[in-house]
């Protein structure tokens, strides 16, 4: 398996979904980072996970409703300052490395300005914010956790990312006999994953 640090490797020095922090993990053997997105309101594509910036920084406020030049003004970093991460800046930053993108609203591929630099996994909970995003090269696109929604064209997605909690062999083998690549997560520094070994071979990341 190839591990994916969730929104980079942080700690109580590197703050979550910054520079540091996506730094830290590829210095510390990950060979991928998992990050959030979302629009400012004068719509840059921003990493953050919350829709409010108050628990990851010291300032207030929804994100939707604050410039990029705003956002600036605030200290995103816990030992050092360090300011929210534009999502170009990031993936322009490293090259060959694997990073996924999950969605935490609706953006345009296009908007993403994804190059060709990495390995893209572009996500979300929601699948109405990736179903019009078309199938590329460039990129995989899936969902997360949504098991067998009827809402879910499964033709449509690459891969699923399934809780580790959740993943059993049924569910492993309904999604490969598909050819939906399966990523697992966890939640903590402990995996509980209820996987025969060859499924557990067969998974690429785990996040």
């Amino acid at each position: 398996m190839i591990l994916i640090a969730h929104r980079g490797l942080y700690n109580e020095k590197i703050g979550e979904n910054t520079i540091s922090a996506f730094d830290n993990a590829f210095n510390n053997s990950y060979e991928g980072i998992e990050l959030d997105v979302r629009k400012t309101k004068d719509n840059k594509i921003v990493v953050i996970h919350d829709s409010f910036i108050s628990r990851v920084s010291n300032g207030t406020g929804l994100v939707k409703n604050m410039t990029y030049y705003k956002l600036l003004k605030y200290n995103f970093g816990k030992s050092y300052i360090e300011r929210i991460p534009l999502l170009k800046e990031v993936i322009n930053r490293y090259t060959n490395k694997i990073i996924l993108i999950e969605l935490k609203e609706s953006i345009l591929i296009t908007e993403l300005n994804l190059n060709d630099k990495n390995i893209y996994y572009i996500s979300s909970f929601n699948y109405d914010y990736i179903k019009n995003i078309p199938k590329s090269k460039k990129y995989k696109k899936g969902i997360i956790n949504y098991a067998f929604n009827a809402n879910i064209d499964l033709d449509d997605i690459d891969f699923i990312m399934i809780l580790d909690i959740l993943i059993t062999d049924e569910i492993y083998n309904f999604y490969e006999k598909r050819g939906i690549e399966i990523i697992i997560y966890g939640v903590g520094k402990n995996y509980n994953i209820n996987l025969n070994k060859d499924y557990i071979k067969k998974t690429k990341y785990i996040i």
